[in-house]
């Protein structure tokens, strides 16, 4: 018994360990030696700023170094995942991780290299290396989002085991002739976003003989309609994936498109498509995902949409020309999921059958003004749902409790602009958790909303103009410090604020009945818009407060209230400041020097107060203002020559003062805007 204590303990050191595994193992895996000095003078021709490859040394195996595969029984070098890890989803790589320099060609030393991945670094724009047409082990190849530019070589055909081809990203790169892409016999991926494509005509006669081609990758690569013209039919027999978005196409969709019957995702948007939406597309029987936004299609949508039976993802957002009523047979799409037929010219009313559809997560109706009636009592139903956007529609009705019943899964409730009423109970605690409530113009008051308490994952709230005569609930400030945008404008809410301090990064209450001294403001305010209220008081307060932490302040209004006092000298703690406007309250005294500190102020209104003195010349400083009004106000002495020699002034309002001297008003701008915007 003794002596087999040592072969029960010895292989489950080894299993529990990674380290003494490695020691365990009958057979080390061992990397070649000439590719492991090939490596290294890949390495040293690299910039490599986050040291990704830093663990790389000749003292150690390179079958074990990071971004490093070995075949299993050889020992030889078959992958490279040199991609930059810090990547996310909108593709904003961290550059402090980015890769850099040369490609050294000691690359072909590793002749077994079957995976090369180098996307998300910057190579400044160097071409991408001839050599790699000469690696011809290679399947996979990730050239994308890497910062190479220049012409794009034929010798890439020379890879005729290639699988996997990405190039896209690189917004240098540009192609003369694609004929080479053709030698690409086994190619199933096939990406090239972003290159740009123009100078070749006979593309899709070249891309469509990849018989084995399973998905095309062409949006922003500046085609247009002459290249298409002369095929009409295209053979890709397993294509399941098109996207010729962001193009520049200013046809028909031509017929070949219809042909693809394997196609499982087709995306046309961001083009100048034109015609009717044809009827043919209801051949694509296994499509998925449609995205046909932004373009010049006029007339209906053909019923035949009603037979893409697998269809989960549907997008005729912005055209503008698309009329008629929504069909019947959308209601036959059991499977949707998103359907986006926002800022077209739909009338009549939202079809019944829109309720059959329980799977669907998202529903975009905004912005078909002639969209009337009420929301059909089926698409309370839709237990799915999360998001609903009817705003900028006719819609009219009366929403109760009893409407989201079914509704556990909302979050996003975008009702602005259209005429629905609000009527729930007091108490009603609803099923769902929001995270965008707008309801911009929609009744809700005249109570305020106490239901708002319990949503607390809310982002942005808008109930601006949305009739609530009531001063605003306890509860609501601690509440509100947690959400980023704020938007009660043009109601009748009063309170007193002068102990709250606003957390938000954009904050509305303009044209209410707030009273009190001003709030205070964390760092964390962006935009602050309490115009058209009865804030009163000192301002000197507010201008002084101390705050844990640099503020983030670019917009401030405070017109049209009841302040009192003098500016003081504090607008250095105010840095970010683009916007100032105090018109319309009690202040007086001078333009404190300090106002010369904000450089990126573009806008300073101070008009119809009782300040006085003259302009002090620090104000030359605001290198980028746009916007100076100084009207109705005892200002006096010389006005600085720079006012009007300032190009960047589009708007100058000295009126009603005392200045003195002669000036001339040629060539000065007359219009200049600014407006505070919704969530």
């Amino acid at each position: 018994m003794r002596n087999s204590r040592p072969i029960i303990l010895f292989p489950l050191l080894c299993f529990l360990s990674s380290t003494i595994s490695i020691l365990c193992d009958p057979n080390p895996l061992v990397c070649n030696e000439k590719e492991k000095h090939a490596l290294l003078r890949f390495k040293k021709s690299l910039s490599d700023p986050g040291n990704r490859l830093l663990p790389w040394s000749v003292n150690q195996d390179c079958c074990r170094w990071e971004a490093v595969r070995c075949n299993n029984v050889t020992g030889r070098v078959v992958e490279l995942h040199l991609g930059n890890p810090y990547d996310t989803d909108d593709l904003e790589f961290n550059s402090k991780f980015e890769l850099g320099g040369e490609i050294s060609p000691a690359l072909l030393e590793l002749e077994f290299l079957s995976y090369l991945n180098l996307s998300g670094n910057d190579f400044g724009g160097s071409p991408i290396p001839s050599f790699l047409g000469s690696m011809g082990s290679l399947r996979y190849l990730d050239l994308s989002y890497a910062g190479f530019g220049g012409l794009v070589l034929h010798q890439l055909g020379n890879l005729s085991t290639l699988r996997h081809l990405d190039l896209g990203g690189n917004s240098g790169l540009y192609v003369e002739n694609l004929g080479w892409i053709s030698h690409l016999a086994f190619l199933k991926y096939l990406g090239m976003d972003w290159v740009d494509l123009h100078r070749e005509v006979h593309w899709l006669e070249s891309v469509s003989m990849l018989p084995s081609l399973l998905e095309l990758h062409l949006s922003e690569c500046e085609l247009d309609s002459n290249m298409t013209s002369s095929l009409g039919y295209a053979n890709f027999t397993s294509l399941t994936f098109l996207d010729l978005s962001n193009n520049n196409f200013n046809q028909e969709i031509p017929n070949w498109l219809f042909n693809l019957s394997s196609l499982v995702s087709l995306s046309l948007s961001n083009n100048q498509f034109k015609g009717q939406i044809s009827e043919s597309f209801g051949q694509l029987k296994y499509l998925e995902s449609l995205f046909v936004s932004a373009n010049s299609f006029h007339g209906p949508i053909p019923t035949s949409i009603g037979n893409l039976s697998s269809l989960r993802y549907l997008s005729l957002f912005e055209n503008p020309l698309i009329n008629g009523t929504l069909p019947m047979s959308l209601g036959q799409l059991k499977y949707l999921e998103y359907l986006d037929v926002s800022f077209n010219s739909f009338h009549g009313p939202i079809p019944t059958s829109i309720g059959n559809l329980s799977s669907l997560r998202s529903l975009g109706l905004s912005e078909n003004q002639l969209i009337n009636g009420t929301l059909p009592m089926s698409l309370w139903f839709l237990s799915n749902l999360e998001n609903l956007n009817v705003r900028g529609t006719s819609l009219t009705g009366t929403i109760s409790e009893v409407h989201f019943t079914a509704l556990s899964k909302l979050k996003d409730l975008l009702i602005s602009g259209t005429s629905l009423s609000f009527h729930v109970n007091s108490s009603w605690t609803p099923p769902f958790q929001l995270e965008y409530l707008e309801a911009d113009s929609c009744k809700m008051g005249p109570k305020f909303p106490a239901w708002l308490q319990t949503q607390k994952s809310l982002f942005c709230l808008d109930v601006s103009r949305s009739g609530i005569v009531d001063t605003a609930p306890n509860w609501f400030w601690k509440f509100a410090s947690y959400i980023e945008q704020i938007h009660l404008s043009n109601n009748q809410i009063s309170g007193d604020l002068s102990q709250v301090v606003l957390n938000n990064t954009i904050i509305d209450l303009s044209s209410n009945c707030f009273s009190g001294r001003l709030p205070r403001l964390s760092p964390n305010v962006v935009v602050l818009n309490i115009a058209n209220n009865s804030f009163s008081g000192q301002i000197s307060p507010f201008m002084c407060q101390k705050m844990n932490g640099r503020s983030k302040l670019e917009v401030v209004d405070i017109s049209i209230n009841a302040l009192s006092g003098e500016l003081s000298d504090c607008w250095m703690h105010w840095s970010s400041l683009t916007h100032v406007s105090l018109g319309s309250n009690n202040l007086s005294g001078k333009i404190p020097n300090s106002m010369g500190s904000l450089v990126g102020l573009k806008a300073l209104s101070l008009q119809n107060n009782s300040f006085y003195g003259e302009i002090p010349s620090s104000l030359e400083n605001c290198k980028v203002l746009g916007l100076i009004n100084l009207s109705d106000n005892k200002f006096s002495g010389i006005i600085p020559r720079w006012i009007f020699e300032r190009t960047t002034l589009m708007v100058i309002h000295l009126r009603s003062n005392k200045f003195n001297g002669h000036y001339s008003s040629t060539n000065m701008p007359t219009f200049f805007s600014y407006s505070v915007g919704s969530c």
